[in-house]
């Protein structure tokens, strides 16, 4: 029975072996090379066990259909594991091809940083409660804060729509963050702000895809919040 022991041992290391090969693969055929790898040695080790056990106390049959039974789960699972890595490369192609359609469409995307020019900042806030009274803070790397406060007699729950004209409020072009402030008491209040979007970079690490936005900078692409932009702004709501 000590024979049966040590396959097992033997054969537990090589799955790990094997798990570690199919984590770093890249293409499906280097991990079939290695699920292939994996059944040879396998049944390698399952002769020599039959070989070498001690006739006088052979190893129970029931014991060695255990074991092919196993190694038949493992190397569906390693089939599973293989159509599932090829499936998400091709979800990683498509889902760049389609941002790279992107550039030039109008979106609207999460973010707590401006990129201030000539142009008005439009967008959006989501309040929790309803309240009296909000400010939107842009404070530059400084600390130089600009308070502006929006116009209206109530505000939420729900969506508030902004327009921003920087040249309002004395407020240069620039890199910029921005936070909301309520009577309330909210805090971390979600910002949109809309913008074009102009490229689309694609990280050499293989890290989540980044748009260019403008008005806003790079956010990853998972910060989008709407495509298109509302050309609808409430009056109340305007700054």
């Amino acid at each position: 029975m000590s024979s049966a022991v040590s396959l097992n041992a033997s054969y537990a290391g090589t799955e790990t072996s094997s798990s570690v090969s199919t984590a770093t693969a890249t293409t499906p055929t280097t991990t079939t090379t290695t699920s292939t790898s994996m059944a040879d040695t396998f049944l390698t080790l399952l002769v020599a066990e039959i070989q070498n056990q001690d006739p006088t106390d052979p190893t129970d049959p029931t014991e060695y259909v255990t074991q092919l039974s196993s190694m038949a789960q493992v190397a569906m699972a390693e089939e599973v594991a293989t159509e599932m890595n090829t499936n998400a490369i091709l979800m990683s192609n498509l889902q760049v091809m389609a941002l790279g359609k992107m550039v030039g469409d109008p979106i609207m995307v999460q973010t707590t940083t401006l990129e201030v020019d000539d142009g008005a900042i439009q967008g959006r806030i989501d309040l929790d409660d309803a309240c009296t009274q909000v400010d939107i803070h842009i404070t530059d790397a400084a600390g130089n804060d600009y308070d502006i406060p929006l116009t209206g007699s109530s505000f939420g729950p729900g969506s508030v729509s902004f327009s921003i004209d920087p040249a309002d409020y004395g407020i240069p072009p620039g890199d910029y963050s921005v936070s909301v402030v309520t009577d309330t008491g909210e805090e971390e209040v979600p910002v949109e702000v809309a913008g074009v979007v102009t490229d689309v970079r694609i990280p050499l690490d293989g890290g989540t895809p980044l748009l260019n936005v403008s008005g806003v900078g790079e956010v990853p692409f998972t910060m989008i919040s709407q495509f298109g932009v509302p050309d609808d702004t409430p009056a109340q709501n305007v700054v």
